[in-house]
């Protein structure tokens, strides 16, 4: 269950990185559509750090 968590983790922390990596390169502020994905993204990768930290101990 934990290597599924982390590449969940992993692939939501790099979604996440590359749309705050577009939104520095662009020249304007980034669109409300935008900024709600990255919002998202945020509490989806919260509720995957605890569902992690949640994980018996026997199953880290």
């Amino acid at each position: 269950m934990l290597d599924e968590l982390e590449r969940l983790l992993s692939s939501l922390t790099d979604a996440q990185t590359q749309l705050i990596l577009t939104c520095a390169k662009s020249k304007s502020f980034p669109d409300n559509n935008t900024l709600q994905k990255i919002a998202t993204l945020e509490l989806n990768i919260a509720a995957v750090e605890t569902a992690i930290a949640n994980l018996p101990t026997q199953a880290k």
